[in-house]
């Protein structure tokens, strides 16, 4: 089911991932790196989806350029 960013919400200061604040964009809990922002997304299954994100996933997702442009 294909997602669509409805909004980005970039922290002030970076936040170091804790178990209950996993970066959740990744899918895994491999990701170390220090949290940024809160995503927001829907899809056809649900009105609103919350992400926690690190840098890595803002500067890589091509989803995010579509919505900062748009």
């Amino acid at each position: 089911m294909k997602s669509r960013i409805v909004q980005i919400v970039r922290w002030d200061a970076p936040q170091p991932q804790r178990a209950e604040s996993v970066g959740s964009a990744h899918g895994a809990r491999t990701c170390t790196r220090d949290l940024v922002a809160d995503v927001f997304l829907c899809d056809a299954g649900s009105s609103r989806i919350h992400w926690t994100v690190c840098r890595h996933w803002l500067d890589h997702e091509p989803d995010v350029t579509a919505h900062e442009a748009s």
